[in-house]
């Protein structure tokens, strides 16, 4: 564990701030709670991507990047899901010059990416050209670079391009936006459990599938992915955030996905056609996001995780009413409080839902009840949970 993300007086000496209520409803079959909270500082061990078979099969991807000298390797669960260790934490300089980047973009940097000028905060006296040090807002020195830009690009408001090119990393692993075939949409940079979900509905040509809360398109282009053309698929979120969701089904080859802006909580009621019209839906809800990886600083009590689980229900009430009787949903978060997992997945059940028992390929999940979590201390992968239900 690096330890400049270890210093604070945060839960279990890290920046992290978690209610104990909180973390008392973590099911101690994911590992010492300490430990994992100590790990939620740390990116994954291994980098992970989706080969898009829309576009391309994994071998003759492996081959493109082999040509490039980038080798990676095939997971044993997800046939289409390649990987790349993830080294560190390395040692690097501390400069004098320092720049500070918001939370998103530092943590991005904690796991070997460049920094773009929109996630710049301060850069007092940098110039172009100056050795840097990235801080968090929080204070954590998260890797050393070269500056592209100065203070005063900044002052004139010029928040485009790469402000910082990270040459000191903490954490070091191939950089996902510099893999050939980006922009040609063979690939989508996914962590592993997220490519769980879909690979568990086993989505099939012909079904009528619905994601109700679908950007930024991970989860829905997979399921494309593997249903193809011939089924119907609905990608539903906030009207805000459609239009990126476009461009990324459209660039990966699943631009036949329709894509609907609305808040899904009142999809039966302002669609009533839509009404029992679906073999199969995806909630993946807004969370308290407890298992991400890496994270600079947090914090969340007891009362954040259980508002969140209220409007989740608000989702799987209008999800109950979309789908046929019979019908399956995947609901997936990356939490770990039983309040948004395991309990849940019961609250889901008093709905009308009985829990489905998850098919016995997937070995690497823990099995809890008729749940699949992974664990960040276990598996060193974003904390994640996975249930499916039937609609009865």
């Amino acid at each position: 564990m690096p330890p400049t993300l270890l210093r604070g007086n945060g839960t279990c000496g890290t920046p992290l701030h978690y209610e104990y209520k909180l973390l008392e409803t973590i099911p101690p079959i994911l590992g010492d709670t300490c430990k994992l909270v100590q790990r939620l500082t740390a990116p994954a061990r291994r980098l992970y991507i989706r080969v898009n078979t829309l576009r391309i099969n994994v071998e003759e991807y492996l081959e493109v990047l082999r040509r490039e000298g980038i080798i990676m390797k095939r997971d044993k669960e997800i046939p289409e899901a390649l990987w790349a260790p993830v080294e560190g934490p390395l040692p690097f300089n501390i400069y004098d010059k320092r720049v500070v980047a918001d939370k998103r973009a530092s943590e991005s940097v904690l796991m070997g990416s460049d920094l773009y000028a929109p996630g710049v905060i301060e850069a007092k006296s940098v110039r172009p050209g100056d050795k840097v040090t990235i801080y968090s807002p929080n204070g954590i020195p998260v890797g050393s670079g070269v500056a592209l830009m100065g203070e005063r690009d900044l002052r004139l408001s010029r928040r485009r391009g790469l402000f910082v090119r990270l040459t000191e990393p903490m954490y070091r692993s191939v950089r996902v936006g510099d893999l050939p075939g980006r922009e040609e949409g063979l690939f989508y940079g996914q962590g592993l459990p997220s490519m769980y979900v879909a690979r568990l509905l086993e989505p099939r040509s012909g079904e009528r599938i619905i994601d109700l809360t679908a950007a930024p398109g991970g989860k829905v282009s997979h399921i494309a992915q593997l249903a193809g053309p011939g089924s119907r698929i609905v990608a539903v979120d906030r009207r805000s955030k459609t239009e990126t969701l476009r461009r990324t089904l459209t660039r990966l080859g699943a631009g036949w996905v329709e894509v609907l802006g609305h808040d899904a909580r009142y999809l039966p009621v302002d669609y009533p056609s839509l009404e029992e019209s679906f073999d199969k839906a995806v909630l993946d809800p807004p969370c308290s996001n407890l298992g991400v990886i890496p994270k600079v600083y947090d914090s969340k009590s007891m009362a954040d995780s259980v508002n969140l689980a209220k409007y989740q229900v608000q989702l799987a009430k209008s999800a109950y009413r979309l789908l046929r009787k019979g019908g399956i949903l995947a609901y997936s978060v990356c939490t770990l409080s039983e309040v948004e997992t395991e309990a849940q997945a019961r609250a889901f059940e008093e709905l009308g839902f009985e829990l489905v028992e998850p098919p016995s390929w997937a070995k690497r999940p823990i099995r809890s009840g008729s749940g699949l979590f992974f664990s960040p201390l276990i598996h060193g992968v974003t904390g994640f949970y996975i249930a499916l239900l039937r609609k009865v």
